[in-house]
């Protein structure tokens, strides 16, 4: 049977009508299953600013390589003249490795970078190890346009490895987590192994 007044042109424009009816109706429905998907932290709130110019991990080294020997690790930081605030806290968090040192607080010392002869006043240094994190405050606070290094004192090496460690820095009057400063690679060894390697032994 045919209808005349279903042109081929209307019967198009009739069907693309129905699709976007249908489609306008279903879109909001999947929109507003948003709000109850579980949120996502932003990525600053895991690095909070409070510098206006980032401090910089410029240098690690340590002294001693050797597994369970006594060691320090020097960590050297470039606190820029336009940080805008100074520096009361570091921190550093131990975030691979299979050990975890034994640290001395009281034999853990900071200093102006390249110069052993002026150290800088700890007031305190707390070591956690569940955490595997050591704190060192700074009194009074380190102001902006200077370097310094951090020793951290180990009694002991760890075990043979690669160990990593994030820095991050806090200024005065917060009491929250510390703004990224740099990532530090400490590398032991074990005396045997090495000496293997080195005459291509296995």
């Amino acid at each position: 049977m045919n209808y005349p007044f279903l042109r081929p042109g209307l019967t198009c424009g009739l069907l693309t009508g129905a699709v976007a009816l249908v489609l306008s109706l279903w879109t909001p429905a999947i929109a507003q299953e948003a709000p109850d998907s579980p949120s996502v932290p932003a990525a600053a709130d895991a690095n909070p600013i409070y510098f206006a110019r980032q401090l910089r991990l410029v240098d690690v080294s340590v002294p001693n390589k050797w597994q369970f020997r006594a060691s320090e690790y020097l960590f050297t930081i470039d606190i820029p003249s336009a940080a805008s605030q100074p520096l009361e806290r570091l921190v550093f968090t131990q975030i691979e490795g299979a050990d975890y040192p034994r640290y001395s607080t009281r034999d853990t010392r900071a200093l102006e970078a390249g110069d052993r002869q002026t150290p800088l006043t700890l007031s305190q240094v707390e070591n956690n190890t569940d955490d595997r994190t050591i704190t060192v405050v700074f009194d009074p606070p380190v102001e902006p346009g200077r370097q310094i290094t951090v020793a951290l004192k180990a009694h002991h090496n760890p075990r043979d490895g690669i160990y990593l460690y994030e820095v991050t820095a806090v200024p005065p009057g917060i009491s929250g987590a510390g703004q990224r400063v740099g990532l530090g690679r400490l590398n032991f060894y074990e005396r045997e192994s090495l000496g293997r390697r080195r005459f291509g032994i296995h």
